[in-house]
């Protein structure tokens, strides 16, 4: 090895004293120099960019000379130095004997005057630098000749030559994109010291760096106001997005606009295309969207080519690969701990035990059969439907750039994601093409498409009947997963273990669970496996903006979004126990048609007459939507092969069904705004809307606002008095009405269909009649949401530090609801009607800060806070709404005036009973009766709020809300040569869970599997515990819904944290790559929590069922790698 070494060494020492080459150089670079040896030789190059002057000219033609004989023609002059070490040339920056170090001093102002505190001034190419003090003085040795790179946040870098002056005055000039960034609004921009309603920006570079998987988790704590919740942790599924509150027990889903074209959700969009994402928070900013646009409205818009790339074409690409595991779950109880619990219940309500349970011999045996079949703990049923290592990948490729008159980026990604659950996955392809073209000097036309192809397979969630996790939490771990090779059957099992088993039959392998009557979690993933959802998207914008004048322009665009999708379906024939079998194969097909189409033309007017400057708006839309669903069933096949089956291949039972909805819209819309010295800004909107979903005489809404700011900062006498440290000051004041259109477009019909088959008269076949369905009323208009909001945004240092601070009172009017009807009136359910409100009110606070240490780290802050007090002011004096889920259909939540939406409803609990005589002594009421005669000792002791001496109706009230008190999300990152790091955290706090597995996995008599700790947590004898009751078969009113069931939800996540390197640029330029960056990264890497359950962060679409824990598919915890390349 020695020897070999040195021949190495000996033949690189070799070849750069024997190598010579041709070098022909005419007013080139160093770098030309540098190029032209490295093709002509195997010599490798490094050095620091940053110490080669690459300004200066160099002209050299040289013939056959030595490597080392042109390396010291070239930088003799340079004041660079080279070594060379075996085929690796290494170039340093060195100082002259005739350059001598000085100290020069010098001071850093604004353009206004104003001297910069904290300015970096580096020397150029080294680690000397200084920064400026309080008076923006500096003071640093340097060497003659060196060159001073002076830069600040806010501010355009300046390089400065030292000569022989020892003192420089330096100007910094502020960074025009940071004065003049420009805001994305409804049908056009404004700068954002302009904007007098709150909206919240989230740049396309602020997510670049972060593994997200859909759009919407790139906007999680990220804007005050928005909160979005996790409804599920199935492959693919989106968050609940809120703005702002919940401001009707209807549909609160805010409006999403992308590129121009309206949509539903964005579950589909790859972030990766995102180039900016604004939220619409308040009326004024809203208004323009007028009748859809009450519950917030989300604007979007996607990357373009980039302007001015005369010629030059882009590459990225990105790619992300990664694992995903369960971040909590639960430890069940054993085989052995399940039939000493299932005894203990038993024994404790004077219950015989079970037969199987009652001998000693027959546990034995029974742990005996599981020891000879997997283990003598027997299935643990979680195990058994997780996905290990869950595989999720992501690939996005891009190609973009520019000639004199077309800009042009297109997309291609793939993005697969397997679920911690077997059976369970998502699949995404998808294509864009965005260009735009100057076709004339006052024609410009842009086209955005984008096809997106979607594949998901789910399981059943959130249902405490057939949700997969629930079954897997409560089935007992004494039931085999499989039973086609089990092995010494106890005699008392084997008929319910291997009743009804065919060994052909590949969905018999299971086996029924034995002691509760859930499915088997892993039969059950497997048949719905069996089912996919696909769909195909095209969405198309094109629009054509016609410069009228140099103030005046006209833009047109016509947006398509056609949608089909299909549903395939199969449920196999089995069986495996009597409540766990299918009689007859069955296949499904599902067919969905979404055609939709807008058509939008509107003038825009900008002009300036001194201090005033005005633009305006008006134009109009129209839009038509179109749906169909067609299903087929059928049932009888003659085997269990899916892959088989077509839907003509049944024998019975036939099925179809189908629907068709229109709903078309015509709208007029404009906005002026006002501005005097880039002080005083007004801005007024309307939006005058006609939806089908209403009767004639409702069909049309007016939708005005108004709003105003006063920037400050720009006023005479704050500037004098305080100086350019303070950047920016401004107050926002704003009003406006916006609508609510989402409700059934049929809703103000009254509808009539098939209401069964009678006999008429003396006929002796049934005729089929015909009846009334639903009752519409023709009265039925807009909800409407009022709005008032207050801003106050501060900048500090240049913009390095920001706040903002926006209060709101949201109050909805006119909100659908049912309001009873008298039984005599004959009518089938309750028309809707306009009589509820809503008030939201609340606080946002954002605060950001960029800062840098030295010219190689910096950093920066970012969070937000927002709070908001929900409250029901109107039901139209009808009754309260409650809830059912779950609980043996118990109600347990509650929609009622002067409580917030969908508070829990139940009894409040004051500890556990320990002894008899306490209580014997509960008593009230006008004859001091006890208050709950039939409980013992152990069992949850309510509260006789009312004070009649027994528990009614009237004790239950408001004992749990799911709305928090304040949502948050941190951000904290940094930069240092090269490596990046950032975290997120986000959190929600004082809101509270409605925890519904407690009343299956924590029932404590013995109905289904319990997790371990049961044993220490309930109470065992007096005073073991007075938060949970004794275990016992019989439940007698513990398992009432009360205060037992609610839990504190708050948490605190981390819910992303990335650690990349990015290469340095000398090193990749070698490559051809623009930019080369690695990273790791870690999603739910761990959640601070009291909840007891699997995730506190629950989502729900539906407002009167928050906050409620049925058996959710929980979050994942991830693990990534990948890459991001420019070319």
């Amino acid at each position: 090895m020695f020897i070999l070494v040195g021949i190495l060494q000996i033949s690189a020492i070799t070849y750069a004293q024997e190598h010579r080459i041709s070098v022909s150089v005419e007013n080139g670079t160093f770098y030309d120099v540098v190029s032209q040896i490295e093709k002509q030789s195997e010599f490798m190059f490094f050095y620091k960019s940053e110490e080669i002057d690459n300004n200066q000219r160099i002209n050299l033609n040289v013939t056959n000379k030595l490597v080392s004989e042109i390396l010291n023609e070239i930088t003799k002059n340079n004041n660079l130095a080279y070594k060379i070490t075996g085929k690796h040339i290494i170039i340093t920056r060195v100082v002259s004997e005739n350059q001598v170090s000085k100290r020069i001093k010098g001071c850093i102002k604004d353009s206004s005057g104003e001297p910069i505190v904290g300015a970096n001034v580096v020397e150029k190419g080294t680690t000397n630098g200084a920064i400026t003090d309080i008076d923006g003085n500096f003071s640093i040795e340097v060497a003659t000749g060196a060159v001073l790179q002076i830069s600040y946040i806010g501010y355009n870098t300046q390089d400065i030559r030292i000569t022989d002056k020892t003192s420089y005055n330096v100007v910094l000039k502020e960074d025009a994109e940071v004065l003049d960034e420009v805001v994305v609004v409804g049908y056009g921009t404004m700068r954002k010291r302009d904007l007098t309603g709150a909206v919240s920006q989230l740049k396309g570079d602020e997510i670049a760096d972060l593994p997200l998987r859909s759009a919407s988790d790139a906007l999680q704590g990220k804007a005050a106001g928005v909160t979005i919740t996790s409804t599920s942790g199935t492959p693919g599924a989106m968050g609940t997005v809120r703005i702002r509150g919940v401001g009707t027990i209807n549909d609160n889903d805010p409006l999403y606009v992308v590129d121009g074209l309206p949509q539903s959700g964005i579950g589909w969009l790859n972030p990766r295309d995102i180039e900016s994402m604004e939220v619409l928070k308040d009326a004024s900013a809203q208004a323009i969207y007028g009748a859809r646009a009450a519950n917030g409205v989300i604007l979007i818009t996607t990357k373009k080519g980039a302007t001015g790339a005369s010629y030059k074409s882009t590459i990225d690409f990105d790619m992300m690969v990664g694992v995903q595991n369960a971040a909590k779950t639960y430890d069940m109880l054993d085989a052995e701990g399940f039939i000493k619990y299932k005894n203990m219940a038993y024994e404790a309500s004077n219950k015989p035990l079970l037969d199987d349970f009652a001998t000693p011999e027959k546990i034995e045996s029974i742990l005996s059969f599981l020891e000879k079949n997997g283990g003598r703990a027997g299935t643990n049923w979680w195990n058994e439907i997780k996905n290990t290592n869950a595989l999720s990948q992501n690939y996005n490729l891009s190609l973009s750039g520019g000639m004199d008159k077309l800009r042009y980026r297109s997309s291609f990604a793939y993005m697969k994601q397997d679920g911690i659950i077997k059976s369970t996955d998502y699949e995404r392809l998808s294509g864009r093409l965005n260009l735009d073209s100057e076709v004339y000097k006052w024609l410009n036309v842009s086209l955005n498409t984008n096809v997106i192809y979607e594949t998901r397979r789910t399981t059943d969630e959130n249902n405490a009947y057939t949700s997969t996790v629930f079954s897997a939490l409560t089935s007992d771990p004494i039931t085999p997963a499989y039973r086609n090779n089990l092995v010494d059957i106890p005699d008392f099992l084997n008929d319910r273990i291997m009743g009804g088993y065919e060994p052909t039959n590949p969905f018999s392998q299971y086996t029924g669970i034995l002691y509760s009557n859930k499915p088997n979690p892993l039969a059950q993933t497997e048949r719905k496996g069996q089912n996919r959802w696909k769909g195909l998207t095209l969405k198309n914008n094109l629009s054509a903006d016609i410069k009228l004048f140099p103030f005046l322009s006209f833009k047109s665009s016509l947006g398509l979004d056609l949608t089909r999708t299909s549903d395939e379906g199969f449920s196999p024939k089995y069986y495996l126990s009597g409540t766990d079998q299918v009689a007859d194969a069955k296949v499904e097909r599902g067919i969905g048609q979404r055609d939709f189409w807008v058509f939008e033309n509107y003038f825009s007017y900008n002009d300036k007459f001194g201090d005033h400057a005005v633009s305006a708006m008006a134009g109009t839309s129209a839009e038509k939507e179109r749906y169909e669903t067609v299903k087929a069933s059928k049932e009888g096949f003659v085997n269990n092969d899916y892959s088989q089956q077509i839907i003509n291949a049944g024998t019975k039972n036939p099925g179809a069904s189908g629907s068709v909805s229109y709903h078309t819209m015509n709208s007029y819309f404009g906005r002026v705004f006002y501005s005097y010295a880039d002080r005083y800004m007004i801005t007024a909107n309307v939006r005058w809307d006609g939806s089908s979903n209403f009767a004639d005489n409702h069909r049309w809404g007016v939708f005005p606002s108004v709003s105003g700011g006063w920037n400050f900062r720009e006023e005479s006498f704050i500037k004098e008095t305080i100086g350019d440290w303070f950047s920016q000051g401004k107050l926002r004041a704003a009003w406006g009405e916006i609508g609510n259109q989402n409700i059934s477009s049929g809703a103000y019909l009254t509808q009539y269909g098939n209401s069964g088959y009678y006999l008429l008269g003396n006929a002796m076949e049934p005729w089929l009649s015909g009846g009334r369905k639903t009752v519409g009323n023709p009265d039925l208009k807009w909800e409407t949401t009022r709005q008032l909001d207050f801003g106050l945004d501060l900048a500090f240092f240049n913009s390095a530090l920001k706040f903002n601070i926006d209060y709101f009172d949201r109050k909805t009017e006119d909100m659908l609801v049912r309001v009873p009807m008298p039984a005599a009136i004959g009518l089938p359910d309750t028309p809707w009607s306009n009589a509820g409100s809503v008030s939201n009110r609340g606080f946002e606070f954002v605060i950001d800060y960029h800062g840098q240490v030295g010219k190689d780290f910096s950093y920066n802050i970012a969070g937000n806070l927002s709070t908001y007090k929900n409250k029901v002011l109107s039901l139209g004096g009808g009754t309260n709404i409650p809830g059912k889920t779950h609980l043996g259909n118990q109600v347990n939540t509650m929609i009622e005036p002067g409580k917030p939406i969908g508070y829990f409803y139940g009894y409040k609990m004051d500890g556990v009973f320990q002894t008899q005589e306490e209580i014997d002594n509960y008593r009230g009421g006008p004859n001091n009766t006890v208050i709950m005669p039939t409980a013992e000792p152990g069992d949850l002791k309510f509260v006789d709020l009312n004070g009649d001496g027994k528990l009614g109706e009237e004790d239950r009230t408001m004992i749990g809300n799911p709305h928090p008190d304040f949502t948050f999300g941190l951000t904290l990152g940094g930069e240092y040569k090269g490596f990046d790091l950032s975290m997120f955290f986000q959190g929600s706090v004082g809101n509270d869970i409605l925890n519904i597995l407690k009343y299956d996995i924590y029932s404590g008599t013995g109905w289904y599997n319990a997790p371990k700790d049961i044993f220490d947590k309930f109470w065992t004898g007096p005073g073991s515990t007075n938060e949970n009751f004794a275990i016992s078969a019989n439940s007698r009113d513990n398992l009432t819904m009360s205060e037992w069931y609610i839990e504190n939800g708050s948490y605190v996540r981390l819910k992303n944290i990335t650690l990349g390197y990015t290469f340095p640029k000398q090193w990749t330029q070698k490559l051809t790559v623009q930019n080369l960056r690695l990273f790791v990264a870690a999603q739910n890497l761990f959640t601070i929590t009291g909840y007891s359950g699997l995730d506190p962060e629950l989502g729900n679409s539906n407002p009167a069922f928050m906050g409620i824990d049925m058996g959710w598919y929980p979050q994942a915890r991830s693990f990534m790698v990948g890459l991001s390349l420019k070319l």
